[in-house]
């Protein structure tokens, strides 16, 4: 349950950063902006937790190298792919991990996941396709399609990554070697892809300290904790939530429209998230 909440939480702040967000990315570079969050937060769990990463740090290095870089990776991809797509295409394609990851641990693990969790799974995919508006997903495939499906599947390696290296090793320090690994990326990328004199600006300062604090520091090393217990394709349905508590944000704090689609779209969602917490209680009456 408390691993349960955790993921919410994470659902909840990566939700309520999508304005944040939005509005740092009309002032800073994309891969600049990331660097800041992940260095920032690197900073901030080593500070409240240096003791424990200093004693773990050895053995979680490679972990956290390639949950960081499978993360940078996904987002790098989603957002190349958005020069091409609609943000309505892109989020849906985005949710498609969420189907992948029960379907991919069948095949990794040769454990059926169980009716319940593909149809919880299937029944977030669809909710995800009312909310971010079903008309914007016609027309021709793309290279933004392409690289949005990349993004999909390295999101659903990623999930599945955190779980196996948090069960054997201190999530604290993972997640530390992940925002290490993911801020040297970002810096790498931005050095050779944008322009220095844009690094100075001091606008949305406010944002950026929240996105730091909240969405960066506090939601993945939440998540990663959060899957030391959690099986994946739960914790993903649990995480799907995020563009539900993005909407009620962005028609809250940006005035956006919501329309009855959306609403269907997050009651399926919400409904989702029921079938996979109950889940378990039905396994065991039957």
């Amino acid at each position: 349950m408390l691993a349960d909440l955790g993921l919410l939480y994470c659902a909840l702040f990566w939700g309520l950063s999508f304005p944040t967000m939005k509005v740092l990315v009309g002032i800073y570079p994309a891969c600049w902006l990331l660097f800041l969050r992940f260095s920032a937060g690197s900073m901030m769990i080593y500070l409240f937790f240096h003791r424990r990463i200093n004693q773990n740090f050895r053995s979680v290095i490679n972990g956290g190298a390639i949950i960081g870089v499978l993360l940078f990776v996904a987002i790098a991809t989603q957002t190349v792919g958005l020069n091409y797509i609609g943000g309505g295409r892109s989020a849906f394609i985005s949710a498609i991990y969420v189907l992948m990851v029960p379907f991919m641990l069948w095949i990794l693990r040769r454990v059926f996941p169980g009716w319940l969790t593909i149809g919880a799974a299937c029944l977030c995919v669809a909710g995800m396709y009312f909310l971010t508006g079903g008309d914007d997903l016609t027309g021709s495939v793309n290279a933004g399609d392409v690289l949005t499906v990349i993004c999909a599947f390295t999101f659903a390696v990623q999930v599945i990554a955190i779980s196996k290296y948090a069960r054997d090793c201190d999530p604290v320090a993972l997640s530390f070697a992940e925002f290490v690994s993911f801020a040297g990326m970002s810096l790498l990328c931005s050095l050779v892809f944008e322009s220095p004199e844009e690094y100075l600006s001091t606008n949305g300062l406010p944002e950026l300290v929240f996105t730091i604090v909240f969405a960066t520091f506090g939601c993945y090393m939440m998540q990663i904790v959060a899957q030391k217990y959690a099986e994946p394709s739960h914790a993903t349905i649990i995480m799907s939530l995020e563009s539900v508590f993005g909407l009620v944000a962005s028609i809250i704090f940006l005035d956006e429209a919501v329309t009855s689609r959306m609403l269907l779209g997050c009651a399926l969602i919400f409904v989702s998230v029921l079938i996979s917490e109950l889940s378990p209680y039905i396994h065991k009456r039957s």
